[in-house]
């Protein structure tokens, strides 16, 4: 303290001194002015100059003292800016040097519950196109697309809106079911779904919900239907996911499902959607485990009614190497029936599937293969097609599951960034009991190409060629060349 008043009064004499020197300065360098002059003035005129300039010496004076009283006073308020930076550098260095507290427990946990939060907050914020709900965490989002198909058959089935090869007419075909051919314009593919999205102190709560117009297959009116109603945790139990809710079998495969413009798809494509319990985990470098319990309501037994105790069980593993994405997975089901109420018969069913998408880069960049093999007794029900899972023969009360195999191979190929084309083959073979009904679904072909162009992200323009045949346990046969064009709006 003592060397800073010191240095204050130094400061302060410095000053007088500089003002004095400046003075006798501005006196001595003033213009026409002899240093004799100030001394001994000669005569009246003399005087008066001289008391002239004494005055105009004085106005000088008195401005470089306001100037220099200025510049004192900018000196003192950055002296004690000084001051107060190096007292906070101090206070910084005593906090530094000393021990930190340990918090108490509650005050030691908050800022680790609180730091997950933030971060998934933070992700869900640049989740694209969704908006907060206010007074909450959780963020939604809302979509869907408004679809126009315009379509020909020349043969006749009873799907009019979407190209299903069971739903081909094999025999009697008449005109309403387009013996002599069809035109059907149908909106029933138009879809809108709602999602939101919950960060958690560990993890995510997702909801979805989506519906489309599908609710009768065998009309081309909209009739609204739910597709999708689902809510999963993300990384909560066992450190994986869990989903509850209706949504695509766990057998299912997206990645597998080709471009094409049919609602259907192929007759061979495997998983539909149903309520179930899933769960699925990351096993290891590019392997998820998936696990699910789905429900055993769309069993379909031919000639009794279906019974339901156990839900069927899924586990599917599935790949990613590089350009290929693969699934493989395995399905169990306990098949249960009774005819006219009595005696119940059950029947194991099972079912492989291997499905997946592979890249070919060195072919063409954005080329694709996408295929499906499926195989199983007692698992027709879980087909595009559907035929039937198990034969009731009531010659002997027995129960008889069918054997099933399909598969379909599709080839995508990338014209230009916003043109594409497909072209696909697949098929579908039952294994019928030797007492099925003459007219029981044996098998079935179905096949397409098409062109896609895409001219803005929000609007899907194609057309798309299909063909598709069914044929019969007892060999009678229909077949269907369908034209469809369509015009989709994405918002």
């Amino acid at each position: 303290m003592r060397s800073k008043e010191i240095f204050g009064v130094g400061r302060r004499s410095f000053g007088r001194i500089l003002q004095v020197g400046m003075i006798l300065a501005a006196v001595a360098l003033w213009p026409g002015t002899p240093p004799s002059a100030l001394a001994q003035p000669a005569g009246g005129e003399a005087a008066q100059d001289y008391a002239a300039k004494v005055r105009q010496m004085q106005q000088v004076i008195e401005l470089q003292q306001r100037q220099l009283q200025a510049q004192q006073k900018q000196l003192e308020q950055q002296q004690q800016m000084l001051r107060a930076l190096q007292e906070q550098v101090s206070g910084l260095v005593k906090a530094e040097r000393q021990p930190a507290a340990t918090p108490a427990p509650a005050q030691a946990a908050a800022p680790k519950t609180a730091a997950v939060p933030k971060a998934a907050k933070q992700a869900e914020e640049d989740w694209p196109g969704s908006f907060a709900v206010a007074g909450s965490k959780t963020r939604m989002a809302l979509g869907g697309f408004a679809e126009l198909d315009l379509i020909h058959d020349t043969g006749a089935i009873t799907s009019p809106a979407d190209f299903v090869t069971a739903d081909i007419v094999t025999r009697g075909a008449t005109k309403a079911e387009g013996s002599d051919g069809q035109t059907t314009f149908s909106v029933k593919a138009t879809r809108f779904w709602f999602e939101t999205r919950t960060p958690l102190e560990e993890g995510r709560l997702k909801t979805f919900l989506s519906v489309d117009f599908f609710g009768d297959p065998q009309s081309a009116s909209p009739d609204l239907r739910l597709r999708e109603a689902y809510g999963e945790l993300s990384r909560y139990v066992f450190g994986g996911d869990l989903l509850v809710g209706q949504t695509w079998s766990t057998i299912h495969y997206a990645d597998a499902w080709p471009n094409i413009l049919d609602y259907e798809g192929p007759s061979a494509e495997v998983g539909q959607r149903l309520p179930q319990v899933r769960w699925s985990r990351a096993v290891g470098q590019g392997l998820t485990l998936k696990l699910g319990l789905e429900s055993p309501d769309d069993h379909i037994i031919q000639g009794a009614d279906a019974l339901t105790t156990w839900p069927d069980g899924v586990a599917s593993l599935e790949w990613l190497a590089g350009p290929l994405k693969f699934q493989g997975s395995a399905l169990l089901r306990d098949l249960r029936a009774s005819q006219d109420n009595g005696p119940s018969e059950s029947a194991l069913g099972w079912g492989l599937l291997a499905n997946g998408n592979l890249g070919l880069p060195w072919l063409h960049k954005g080329d694709n293969l996408t295929f499906s093999l499926a195989y199983g007794q007692g698992m027709g029900s879980t087909i595009n097609d559907a035929p039937p899972d198990a034969y009731y023969n009531d010659t002997d009360n027995s129960l008889e599951v069918l054997p099933v195999w399909g598969y379909y191979l599709a080839y995508e190929h990338r014209w230009t960034e916003n043109l594409t084309s497909v072209i696909l083959y697949g098929g579908l073979y039952v294994d019928n009991a030797d007492n099925q009904p003459y007219d029981s679904y044996h098998s079935s072909q179905y096949s397409c190409a098409n062109l896609i162009w895409q001219p803005a992200s929000w609007w899907v323009l194609g057309g798309e060629l299909l063909w598709g045949e069914r044929v019969d346990k007892d060999g009678a046969s229909g077949d269907d060349t369908r034209l469809q064009l369509t015009s989709k709006f994405i918002f």
